[in-house]
């Protein structure tokens, strides 16, 4: 268990008390939890009662296989190792036309229910930063953004046409089968 000074210490650079844990513990890098806090202070700050939304976005992906982890909301690098993924590329609209209920929507990437996330991934998309692309799976003859929805539906809204998608190496061929236009980029 961390000490109390380290936990307080961490906690004054931004971090919450779990995540400043985990960084006393080893478990997460303090420089890239420092940075992250900072960017989500900048973000609230920016979003904070923003009425005039972005008119054009250009989506950005962040591939690097050691951010993998980044798909699921709240995991640890830990969790999940960067090998059970394969990065695809496919088209939106093949990907959209063939979501499970669960992962699509019905209002827009700025309704007041999504503008918290969308808020998130436009200020990082504006600075010229990406983001983990979706993680898509299979179910029941669907597919399934895992996660990463926001990303998928703000990167369409701002009418992207062809993106990548993580898929755990174990769904490959269910979740290739289910989108034609899907190529497996190692394998491309």
């Amino acid at each position: 268990m961390a000490n109390v000074d380290e936990i307080n210490r961490l906690t004054a650079l931004g971090l919450n008390v779990i995540t400043a844990m985990d960084v006393a513990e080893g478990k997460l890098d303090e420089a890239f939890e420092v940075a992250r806090a900072q960017e989500k202070r900048k973000v609230d700050i920016w979003c904070k009662g923003r009425k005039n939304i972005p008119v054009a976005l250009t989506a950005i992906w962040d591939c690097d296989p050691a951010n993998f982890y980044l798909a699921f909301d709240g995991d640890d690098p830990s969790d999940h190792a960067s090998t059970d993924f394969i990065l695809i590329d496919a088209d939106v609209t093949d990907v959209g036309g063939r979501l499970t209920y669960a992962a699509s929507r019905d209002k827009g990437p700025w309704h007041q229910r999504y503008k918290s996330k969308s808020c998130g991934i436009a200020y990082r998309w504006l600075h010229g930063r990406g983001v983990t692309p979706p993680l898509l799976g299979e179910y029941q003859g669907q597919v399934h953004i895992v996660g990463g929805m926001h990303r998928f539906h703000l990167a369409k809204h701002y009418g992207t046409t062809r993106m990548p998608f993580l898929v755990r190496r174990a769904e490959l061929a269910a979740v290739m089968a289910l989108i034609p236009s899907a190529t497996d980029t190692a394998n491309s």
